[in-house]
C-alpha cells in the first residue's frame, strides 16, 4: 500500500526556552571553502576500492581542492621511485648504502616501504604507486599536497620527486610538506640511526636542507612544515626561528577527541578547539618572521574527531562532529585542510569517508563535509546563539542565497530558535537540508552502515523560527529576494514494518544497546508516518531504560541491563503491530590462556624488535625462553602479532613472565618493562609496567586486565602485544643485559 504525500511538521519533544539566533549580514572571511574539504589518499589502499567508480562519483561530488598524498606515517617510509632497486617482485639489497638506497632517478618504477630508519625493506608491496596516486588527484581536478620523506628518506630523494612531478611529468604540485608527525615515537626516523631522538631543532635544520634542495629544481613550490601530531606543535616554534624563512605554511594534524570522552556533548565539544592554538601560530609566525606573516599560510593536513578508529568514527555523531569542526576551521582562519582519510576502516569504524558493504557507502564523515560542499557558501557571518544548549550555528551567505547550519547533539529534543532575520531582505521561503537517522544509520553489530543517503531536502517557509530535528545537522537555504527559489518534488514510497536491533549474545555484565529501527525509506520525512513511537516491554531476566522511544527520527535508541543468564526478549509495539528480538544473555566466565610458550623456532614467534630476539633455554631447567639482547633505549623491546586463531573480541587481559639477566645494567633507577594491547581502533591500550630492578636475576608474573570496560570493544581488532622499555628522566642513559619473556598469553571473558 501506498502512503500519501503530506507537507512535514516535526512532532514530538522540541526545546525552544526562548533560544534565538542573530546572524551579522557582513562576512567577517571569504575562503572557497572547497580549500577545506579536501582529504587523504594512501599508497596503501587497494587499487580496485580507490578506483572504484562509486568512489570517484562521490569524490567529485565532494569537489576538493586538495587531496594529500602518499598516505601519513607512510610518507617517512616510503621510497616513491624503486628505479634500479625494486622491480615488483624483488629489491636489489646491494643498492642499500649507509642507510639510503642508491635510486636510478633517470626513469621511474614503482616504490617501496621500509621498516625502520636503518632503510630496512619491509616486505609489503601494494598495488598503487605515486604515480596512480598523481593521477588520481588530477581525474578529481584537485590539486595535490605531497610530503616528503624526511623520517628514511634525503633531500635528493626529496629534490627528484620535484623534478619528476613538475618538470617531467608536468604535474605542477604547489603544496610540499617535509615529513610526517617526526616528534612522535611512532614515526619511523623520529629515532635517528646514531640512536638520537628528533627533536624541533634537528627538525630545522633537515628542513633547511631539504627545502633548499627542493627550491633549487623548482622555486616557484611552497613548502611547509612541522607536519606535527597534533595542536600542541611541539616543532613549530624552532622551525619558525631557526629554518622560517624557508616556510611557506604551517603544517598540523589534530585528533582532539580523547578515549575517555563518551558522550555526545563531550565529543563535539571537542571541535571548539581552534582558537587559542591558531592565535598561538600566528603570534609566533609574526615573532619570528614579521615580513611574511600575512604570507606564511596555516593548514591542517590531517584531522578527523580521535585517533581511535572505534565506534564514533563510524557513527552518525562523526557527521555532526565534522561539520561542526569544518565551521570552526573556517571561523578561525585555517587556509586548507585535508581530512584523515578516504578509505581506512577497522572492525569497529576507521577514520575513511566511505565503507564497502558490497558497494562503496559514504559514511556519515562523508555527509558532514558534503553538507558544506553543496549547501553552503564562501562568506562566513557572524552567529550569536543564545538560549539553547547542544545546539551550535554557523552562517555563510553567497550572492544569492542566505546559508543557516544548525546542529543539535541532543538526543532526545528537536530544537526551536527564534530567528532574527539579518538585514539582507529574505524571500520569505527556502529549501532545509537534513542529515539525521533517517538518512544515515550505523549499525552497532555489524559495524557498517544499516543506511546511507544524501541529506534530505525540503521545501519550507519562515516563520521567524529555525527547527533543527534531534541528533542532526540542518542547512536552511534561504534565498534573497529576486533569486532563484530551488524545488523538488516528492516521491511515494512503500509502507514496510519497523525492526528491533539487538546483538545475538552479550555476556551479562555489559549494558546492551539497541534499536527500533523504521524500515521503510528512513530518508524521506515528508511521508506521513504512523508510527511516531513504540512502546517497550521485555521478558527475561533485565531491565529496560525506557518504556518507549521515538522514531520521528526513523531510529530509536533503548538500552538493556541484563539482571542474570538466560534469553531476553523485547517487545516493540506501535497500535496494532508487535515486534519482538531475542538476546542471549552469557553468564560471565574468566579463564587464561597461554599463546606463546616459545619453545617453537624463534622464526614461528610472530615477533619484531628493534634488538635481537632469540631462544635461550638457560634460564629456565629444561625450556626455552624468548630472550632480548638490549644495547639501550629503542622503540620496539618485542612486539608479538596476535594469532588469527584467538578469539580476540574476549581478551580481557594480558598475562606473562618477564625477567631479567643478573647482569642487566642501567645508569638510572626507573628503567621499566611497559606492557600495551594494540587494535586498529585503539592503537595504544597501556595495561601496565614491571620495573627492571623487581626481576634483575630473576623472574616476575604479572597479570594485567583492561584499565576499563569500555576498551572491551576495541578487542575485537585487536593485533599486537607491545613491549616497550622505558626509562623515566634520562632516556639516553646506557642500558644494556638481557631481558626475558615467557608463558605469554591472554586472559578471556
Amino acid at each position: 500500500m501506498k502512503r500519501r504525500v503530506v507537507s512535514w511538521v516535526l512532532l514530538g519533544a522540541v526545546v525552544a526556552n526562548g533560544a534565538t539566533l542573530r546572524v551579522t549580514p557582513e562576512p567577517v572571511r571569504e575562503i572557497d571553502r572547497f580549500r577545506l574539504l579536501g582529504s587523504n589518499v594512501g599508497v596503501f589502499y587497494k587499487a580496485r576500492e580507490a578506483f572504484d567508480a562509486d568512489v570517484q562519483f562521490y569524490l567529485r561530488e565532494l569537489n576538493p581542492t586538495y587531496l594529500r598524498i602518499p598516505g601519513g606515517s607512510w610518507s617517512d617510509r616510503y621510497v616513491w621511485n624503486g628505479n634500479g632497486v625494486y622491480d615488483g617482485n624483488k629489491i636489489d639489497l646491494s643498492k642499500l648504502v649507509n642507510g639510503h638506497w642508491q635510486v636510478d632517478y633517470s626513469d621511474y618504477q614503482p616504490g617501496f616501504c621500509l621498516e625502520d630508519s636503518h632503510g630496512n625493506p619491509y616486505h609489503w608491496h601494494g598495488d598503487l604507486d605515486v604515480a596512480a596516486l598523481h593521477a588520481f588527484v588530477k581525474d578529481k581536478g584537485a590539486e595535490e599536497i605531497v610530503t616528503v620523506n624526511m623520517g628514511t628518506g634525503t633531500p635528493e630523494m626529496a629534490a627528484e620527486w620535484v623534478r619528476w612531478a613538475n618538470i617531467k611529468m608536468g604535474f605542477g604540485v604547489k603544496y610540499w610538506e617535509i615529513g610526517n608527525e617526526l616528534e612522535g615515537s611512532w614515526e619511523v626516523g623520529h629515532i635517528q640511526r646514531d640512536g638520537t631522538q628528533m627533536s624541533g631543532e634537528l627538525y630545522a635544520q633537515k628542513f633547511i636542507a631539504f627545502a633548499r634542495a627542493m627550491k633549487a629544481v623548482d622555486p616557484t613550490i611552497k613548502i611547509g612544515g612541522p607536519v606535527t601530531a597534533n595542536l600542541r606543535a611541539q616543532f613549530l616554534e624552532a622551525t619558525l626561528r631557526d629554518a622560517g624563512e624557508w616556510l611557506d605554511f604551517v603544517s598540523i594534524h589534530t585528533y582532539p577527541v580523547k578515549g575517555h570522552l563518551d558522550t555526545p556533548e563531550e565529543i563535539i565539544q571537542q571541535a571548539f578547539v581552534l582558537e587559542k592554538p591558531m592565535q598561538r601560530y600566528r603570534d609566533l609566525i609574526e615573532m619570528y618572521q614579521p615580513a611574511r606573516k600575512d604570507e606564511i599560510e596555516i593548514a591542517i593536513t590531517e584531522w578527523n574527531s580521535k585517533v581511535q578508529e572505534d565506534r564514533t568514527t563510524g557513527d552518525l555523531l562523526s557527521g555532526l562532529w565534522n561539520a561542526a569542526f569544518i565551521g570552526e576551521m573556517f571561523t578561525h582562519q585555517v587556509d586548507f585542510a585535508t581530512h584523515w582519510d578516504l578509505l581506512t576502516v577497522t572492525e569497529e569504524g576507521g577514520h575513511g569517508l566511505f565503507q564497502f558493504v558490497g558497494r562503496c557507502l559514504p559514511k556519515a564523515q562523508y555527509w558532514g563535509l558534503y553538507l558544506w560542499s553543496k549547501h553552503m557558501g564562501n562568506q562566513l557571518l557572524e552567529t550569536e546563539l543564545k538560549g539553547v544548549e547542544q545546539v551550535y550555528a554557523y552562517a555563510t551567505r553567497d550572492a544569492e542565497r542566505l546559508y543557516v547550519m544548525l546542529i543539535n547533539v541532543d538526543r532526545e529534543n528537536a530544537a526551536v530558535v527564534d530567528f532574527a532575520e539579518p538585514t539582507l531582505g529574505l524571500s520569505g521561503g527556502g529549501r532545509m537540508v537534513t542529515l539525521s537517522h533517517r538518512e544515515y544509520f550505523w549499525d552497532p553489530y555489524a559495524h557498517q552502515p544499516k543506511w546511507s543517503r544524501k541529506p534530505f531536502e525540503q521545501d519550507f517557509r519562515m516563520d521567524g523560527t529555525l527547527e533543527v530535528p534531534p541528533y542532526s545537522v540542518r542547512v536552511f537555504e534561504l534565498p534573497l529576494k529576486g533569486a532563484r527559489f530551488r524545488s523538488e518534488s516528492a516521491e511515494e514510497l512503500a509502507d514496510e514494518p519497523f525492526e528491533i536491533m539487538l546483538p545475538e549474545r552479550a555476556p551479562v555484565d555489559e549494558r546492551i544497546e539497541g534499536w527500533v529501527l523504521l524500515r521503510n525509506d528512513p530518508a524521506d520525512p515528508k511521508v506521513e508516518r504512523q508510527v511516531d513511537r513504540a512502546g517497550l516491554s521485555v521478558c527475561g531476566a533485565a531491565k529496560l531504560d525506557v518504556d518507549s522511544v521515538s522514531l520521528q527520527e526513523a531510529a530509536g535508541r533503548f538500552f538493556l541491563t541484563p539482571t542474570g543468564a538466560g534469553t531476553v526478549t523485547v517487545e516493540a509495539k506501535a497500535g496494532d503491530v508487535v515486534v519482538k528480538q531475542a538476546v542471549e544473555i552469557e553468564e560471565l566466565q574468566e579463564r587464561t590462556e597461554i599463546i606463546w610458550q616459545f619453545e617453537e623456532r624463534a622464526s614461528d614467534w610472530g615477533v619484531r624488535s628493534d634488538y635481537a630476539v632469540m631462544a635461550d633455554d638457560t634460564v629456565k631447567p629444561n625450556q626455552r625462553v624468548a630472550a632480548v639482547e638490549i644495547d639501550g633505549l629503542k622503540k620496539e623491546m618485542a612486539v608479538f602479532s596476535i594469532p588469527e586463531s584467538v578469539e580476540k573480541k574476549r581478551i580481557h587481559g594480558v598475562v606473562v613472565e618477564l625477567g631479567a639477566s643478573a647482569d642487566f645494567q642501567a645508569s638510572g633507577q626507573d628503567v621499566a618493562v611497559r606492557v600495551v594491547l594494540q587494535s586498529t581502533s585503539n592503537h595504544w591500550v597501556e595495561l601496565g609496567s614491571v620495573r627492571v630492578d623487581e626481576m634483575v636475576g630473576g623472574w616476575k608474573s604479572v597479570a594485567f586486565k583492561l584499565p576499563n570496560t569500555k576498551l572491551q570493544k576495541a578487542m575485537g581488532s585487536a593485533y599486537a602485544v607491545y613491549f616497550q622499555l622505558y626509562q623515566n628522566g634520562n632516556e639516553s642513559a646506557p642500558v644494556s643485559g638481557r631481558l626475558f619473556v615467557d608463558n605469554l598469553g591472554f586472559m578471556f571473558k
